[in-house]
């Protein structure tokens, strides 16, 4: 293990206990093994009530910190993309054409839910491979696209579509400045088909996908963070090569699908949902041993903010308004393709009330 030396300019952006954390020695291994090396994966497994999400709120506040760019699937769960908006960056939600997410806030005067403050933008794309180019840099991105379709079949279609457009981008050096990021995938059963999931098609299809971007794309900075109840949720060629791992309660791997996951077979049923065992590249862990003060790790609480969110409209069936709009917009937007995402705020751009014709650059 090399001695610290991280750079002062960015240890002044940490909070307190990040500050802390990460000058430890614990923090150290997490630091120079995990977070400095973009491209590397992570697959957090534990069953229901395990805190998979919460150790991936913390995993995405450390990514945040670097150049890496977060971008984070919603799972539409329990609103689970609410503490995001808890972290002291700006959130920007990407969703399909026709759809649109709504974060309300209780107002004491008015005596009901209205629309937050700084409500985050929303993107609405019209096609999956424009949710690339509709990412923001300095922003935690959200993707939400499970319940803008009306069958789960759909929004799979849509997912195999973002991750082929992600795949052949990359390889073409074709993909939009967002190199390198994060992809967090909450839930990750709904898209992906492990060994216990195999009759769905679309998963197949998606399965195939995430392994060739967790073999191909890693080189170029694409980094996934994957959240499941068990470790066959994931195809095997895919968690092979997710080469880090979080423990949570209920982890079960047997030593022959992971010899240095089965160790802690005989723990993770004992572990509190604030706490998991960080499994590095290769089974190494730090603090080594059961014995070890402070093992297995213990991981930050992100509470729930008081806030109300709702998930409105479908792309697959718009209602007749929506629907009149896309024709309105079909005749008046030209088709720029990868670039449409680009453009979302002159399709309702309003030409101001008064224009002072005389503020002219004259020629000499």
């Amino acid at each position: 293990m090399k001695p610290l030396n991280l750079n002062a300019a960015w240890l002044s952006t940490l909070l307190p206990e990040q500050f802390k954390f990460i000058t430890s020695m614990r923090g150290a291994h997490f630091a120079y093994k995990f977070l400095f090396k973009k491209g590397h994966h992570l697959f957090i497994i534990g069953t229901s009530g395990s805190g998979k999400t919460q150790k991936a709120y913390f995993v995405l506040r450390w990514i945040k910190t670097t150049k890496e760019i977060p971008i984070w699937i919603d799972s539409a769960k329990n609103g689970e993309m609410l503490p995001l908006l808890t972290m002291g960056t700006p959130v920007n939600i990407i969703c399909p054409k026709g759809c649109d997410v709504v974060i309300s806030e209780w107002s004491k005067d008015e005596s009901k839910y209205v629309r937050m403050k700084d409500h985050p933008t929303v993107v609405q794309v019209p096609d999956a491979g424009s949710a690339w180019w509709a990412v923001k840099k300095g922003h935690i991105n959200i993707f939400c696209f499970r319940v803008a379709f009306s069958s789960d079949a759909r929004a799979r279609e849509w997912m195999a579509e973002l991750f082929t457009t992600l795949s052949l981008w990359i390889r073409k050096n074709r993909m939009p400045h967002i190199l390198p990021f994060a992809l967090f995938g909450d839930e990750s059963h709904w898209f992906l088909a492990g060994e216990k999931i195999t009759s769905d098609y679309q998963r197949k299809v998606l399965s195939e996908l995430i392994t060739e971007l967790s073999l191909e794309d890693r080189a170029h900075g694409a980094r996934l963070v994957l959240m499941a109840q068990s470790y066959k949720s994931l195809p095997p060629a895919s968690r092979e090569n997710m080469i880090h791992s979080l423990v949570c309660r209920g982890c079960k791997v047997s030593p022959d699908e992971n010899n240095a996951l089965s160790p802690y077979n005989q723990y993770s049923s004992k572990y509190p949902a604030n706490k998991g065992v960080f499994v590095y590249e290769g089974g190494y862990t730090y603090p080594r041993n059961e014995q070890d003060v402070g093992y297995p790790w213990p991981f930050p609480f992100f509470p729930m903010p008081p806030l109300k969110l709702e998930y409105k409209g479908e792309f697959d069936d718009p209602t007749p308004e929506r629907a009149h709009e896309e024709e309105l917009e079909q005749e008046i937007t030209p088709d720029l393709s990868k670039y449409n995402a680009l453009c979302q705020d002159l399709i309702n751009y309003k030409i101001p009330a008064t224009i002072n014709r005389y503020e002219v650059i004259n020629n000499d």
